[in-house]
């Protein structure tokens, strides 16, 4: 440590040493007071370890997209004589949106049953030809020439009838077509027409789009490395995701559940990404199309895992990081950890815990290998924050690894001090 850092507490301690090295003659009594008096007692809040199931993720951000995202056209010319929806309004399949004008295809209805009941009768008059001249044929009262041509009249007279049956059919889908309904269900965008438009008359006529909302899907951007861990367990089984759209893992927007229904043939050499879909749930029509988000891909569970907070691990110097555990008496030693995962302020600790160590979660002070700690609640510790003077996660000349330790030194103007940890094995 440095004597401009630390030099009035060093400054101290020489002092009171030399007076009670000359008062007590140098005694084993007197180093234990000067020990005694070199360790300090902090107040922290603390855990006790435990396992627990913890979930691996792969994070990336993402950006939302209808599943069908449709044009509505007219497939049939005519008038709009009504429309039974407002713009943006949730629609359910089935639901009418527009109404052309029914009667010129009423009429053409009309006409095309006339037409079939015509060729009908047309037929059967053909058939009972044929049938009262087929014993005349055979008895040569009439020549085989004149029954070929009453056997073509019914030939023809059948195909009649079938023109006419499908004239009836387009003249009955023409008419079906007048009212235009809603594909699926959906939210609709702004209507492109009004009533008394004539519409139909040329193709690419968008009366109105309507987005699926439910379900909904998440494109995400996958580094080219993870794609065989993904392939592997795409396989074995569903990949499920924790997405939340309009924000980030820091917050804000809305969290979704859902599962990985693709992932692309084919990787992007520009970015050496490999497009990932992810579908979920949408009832209400909370999410919009073309939202950005993030999407958290689970692809590990750890069943017995040690799980921290991630303020209270520390960067020393030479990059490693540590905890300070707690004794039995209240003395603090560092603990050198290797950190598994991090995820929304939480540390999966892969080596160098297990279960019953007592850790330091919050300090109200620097801390130094051998200092004692009183350990309080969280709650009190909070209220009595000012107390403690702001309180901070930091040891002497180190913080946490997981936050802004350059800016404390940045702001210091000074080199941090050397770190005191011991080189305990992690387990």
């Amino acid at each position: 440590m440095t004597t401009e850092r630390f030099g009035p507490r060093i400054l101290s301690l020489a002092v009171t040493s030399t007076l009670l090295l000359g008062g007590c003659g140098g005694s084993d009594a007197a180093k234990e007071s000067i020990e005694l008096m070199g360790k300090r007692n902090t107040t922290v809040t603390a855990e006790v370890l435990k396992t627990g199931s913890y979930s691996v993720y792969l994070s990336q951000p993402g950006t939302t997209y209808a599943i069908r995202n449709v044009d509505l056209e007219s497939r049939v010319t005519g008038y709009i004589e009504s429309i039974d929806f407002e713009d943006g309004q949730l629609v359910r399949e089935g639901d009418r949106l527009f109404q052309i004008d029914p009667r010129p295809f009423e009429a053409a209805l009309l006409q095309a049953q006339g037409s079939l009941e015509a060729a009908i009768a047309q037929r059967n008059l053909a058939e009972r030809t044929v049938q009262r001249n087929r014993p005349l044929v055979e008895s040569g009262a009439i020549s085989r020439e004149t029954f070929d041509t009453y056997v073509t009249d019914l030939e023809q007279s059948e195909g009649n009838v079938e023109t006419a049956a499908g004239d009836l059919i387009n003249a009955e889908l023409n008419l079906s077509f007048t009212g235009i309904t809603a594909p699926f269900d959906g939210r609709l965008g702004q209507r492109n027409f009004e009533v008394g438009a004539l519409i139909g008359g040329s193709a690419d006529q968008n009366l109105v789009t309507i987005v699926q909302y439910h379900p909904m899907r998440m494109l995400v951007a996958v580094a080219a490395e993870n794609l065989p861990l993904l392939r592997q367990l795409y396989t074995k089984d569903e990949i499920r995701a924790d997405l939340r759209v309009n924000g980030t893992r820091g917050g804000g927007g809305r969290a979704f559940q859902g599962v990985v229904d693709f992932i692309d043939n084919q990787v992007q050499p520009s970015t050496s990404t490999v497009m990932v879909r992810v579908r979920f749930p949408n009832p209400d029509g909370w999410a919009y199309p073309g939202q950005f988000g993030e999407a958290k891909l689970l692809v590990r569970t750890i069943p017995d895992a040690i799980v921290i907070p991630q303020r209270s691990v520390f960067l020393q110097q030479g990059g490693k990081q540590y905890v300070w555990l707690i004794d039995e008496k209240g003395a603090v030693s560092n603990q050198v950890v290797e950190v598994g995962d991090t995820d929304d302020g939480k540390v999966w600790i892969s080596k160098g815990l297990k279960a019953g160590q007592k850790i330091v979660i919050d300090t109200a002070g620097q801390l130094e290998a051998g200092d004692t700690v009183t350990i309080v609640s969280a709650d009190k510790f909070a209220k009595d924050k000012d107390a403690y003077g702001g309180g901070s996660s930091m040891s002497k000349g180190s913080r946490s690894s997981m936050t802004d330790r350059e800016d404390d030194e940045s702001r210091s103007g000074k080199d941090p001090a050397p770190e005191k940890s011991s080189d305990a094995k992690a387990d």
